[in-house]
């Protein structure tokens, strides 16, 4: 039987934007297989969904439908939610951290104990980009090498071996790159000639090499050149070229690869339907395309709406997710998916068992929804909002809070909502002064969000920490 996992992959795009809307300024998404991260402008990472092993470092293991802060991370560079449930941050100066699920030595902290908190990788520097599978990680430093740690049964570290290695070992025989791209039990490379090399589980021909024998240091994929992305879904993989195709190889009984049938490939083939694709996200057995206006296309299995295309029908070519625009990112997990778009607003469809869609329940979607309570900003025109701001004091507090509303209109019927982090409405108040005082007593310690709305548009939304 085919082994479910999920996918994880990072990208990043910068906004400065206002918006009328309860969650703008993000910067980079992360779809791991039943969690997600956030990259604020800030360089503060937010995180929603399962958190069972730690992988959204908070010290309580609850799930969480809307997005919490890591409160110990800042000055972060790029993340990376992994399907089993581990994350991986790398810092501005090049060094990385890492949190969850730990089984396999995924962590690279020298131990296969998961972690609450997010712990430095002590053994890397300079790195440059991160990439968490299921059981293993990949690391990219600034000379082009790559180290990788975790599980190695299909010789996915490509060190050659099969041994469970828990602190980094570098990747035989590649050098130059400039991408990598994992999920599965398998690991992909780019250099900057344009190769692609590969190693790990072949079963399905993944490695596009037009075998199913494991490869257990990198072999190059010779049938393609002129790559400039990469995406490794569970068992299928997908590659864009500098002229804006898309090529796939690999497991496609769900119709992943996109090219109209549900027969495996061994060596790259062409997705004959798409052109002008910027970006490319592969996940367990789903795969998204973003096109260079802006649209997003999708093809694979749909059974939890993964596709966004208000259906639960798969699709075995890439059909329009008509509801989006203008969109400069996208992330494949394992069955959900997340758009970011160009006003800084990240949308998301499918599973949502954890919450980790962020919108604040447990329902599945097939439509994307926007996800809510991240990133502190003002919000509104920039006329309108931007010279606007909200005292809050003291925060944290012990039981109670003070806003000041100076240089709000409090003839507009304003109110003041705050929620948990699981998305519970605790208070609700209408602001009839410029300082409205809230009571806490009786809730339990943590972080809470609060929203100031006028009717339906949110002005600016927050964290309140209770200690």
């Amino acid at each position: 039987m085919k082994k479910l996992l999920l996918k994880s992959i990072s990208v990043a795009i910068l906004s400065t934007l206002y918006l009328l809307s309860p969650f703008a300024n993000s910067q980079s998404i992360s779809a791991g297989g039943a969690h997600s991260l956030f990259l604020c402008n800030d360089r503060t990472v937010m995180g929603c969904g399962s958190n069972i092993s730690g992988q959204l470092g908070q010290t309580s293991l609850d799930n969480n439908l809307i997005s919490v802060q890591m409160s110990s991370l800042s000055d972060i560079k790029a993340v990376s939610a992994g399907e089993n449930g581990s994350s991986l941050f790398l810092m501005n100066d090049g060094t990385v951290w890492a949190c969850g699920y730990n089984s396999s030595g995924q962590l690279g902290d020298n131990t296969n104990i998961s972690k609450l908190s997010p712990v430095q990788i002590n053994s890397l520097s300079g790195i440059i980009a991160i990439a968490a599978a299921g059981n293993h990680s990949l690391f990219l430093k600034n000379d082009g090498t790559v180290w990788s740690c975790g599980s190695n049964n299909y010789g996915q570290l490509g060190d050659g071996s099969t041994e469970e290695i828990h602190t980094p070992v570098q990747v035989s025989i590649v050098s130059n790159i400039t991408a990598i791209a994992t999920l599965g039990n398998y690991s992909l490379f780019l250099k900057n000639d344009g190769t692609v090399w590969a190693c790990g589980n072949n079963t399905w021909g993944q490695l596009g090499d037009g075998s199913n024998i494991n490869r257990y240091t990198p072999i190059q994929i010779t049938a393609l050149s002129g790559i400039t992305a990469i995406a490794a879904g569970e068992n299928h993989s997908l590659f864009r070229k500098n002229d804006g195709t898309v090529w796939a190889c690999g497991w496609n009984g769900r119709g992943e690869l996109g090219d109209g049938t549900t027969y495996n490939r061994y060596t790259p083939v062409q997705i004959s339907s798409l052109s002008n694709i910027s970006s490319i996200s592969a996940a367990i057995d789903h795969s998204l395309f973003l096109k260079n206006d802006g649209t997003v296309w999708a093809c694979g299995i749909n059974d939890a709406g993964q596709l966004g295309i208000g259906t639960t029908i798969d699709r075995h070519s890439p059909n329009r997710i008509t509801t989006l625009s203008g969109i400069t990112a996208v992330a494949a997990a394992g069955n959900h998916s997340l758009f970011l778009k160009n006003d800084g607003t990240v949308w998301a469809c499918g599973y949502n068992g954890t919450g980790q869609l962020g919108d604040g329940t447990t329902e599945l979607k097939t439509n994307p929804v926007q996800v809510i309570n991240l990133c502190e900003v003002t919000l509104g025109t920039k006329s309108d909002f931007s010279a606007n701001k909200i005292s809050i004091y003291p925060n944290p507090t012990k039981d109670v809070v003070n806003f000041d509303f100076s240089g709000y209109d409090l003839s507009e019927n304003l109110k003041l909502s705050i929620t948990n982090v699981h998305g519970k409405l605790v208070k609700e108040t209408t602001v009839n002064s410029s300082k409205t005082i809230i009571q806490l007593e009786g809730l339990s310690s943590g972080v809470y969000f609060y929203q100031l709305n006028k009717e339906s548009k949110v002005l600016k939304t927050g964290k309140i920490i209770l200690e």
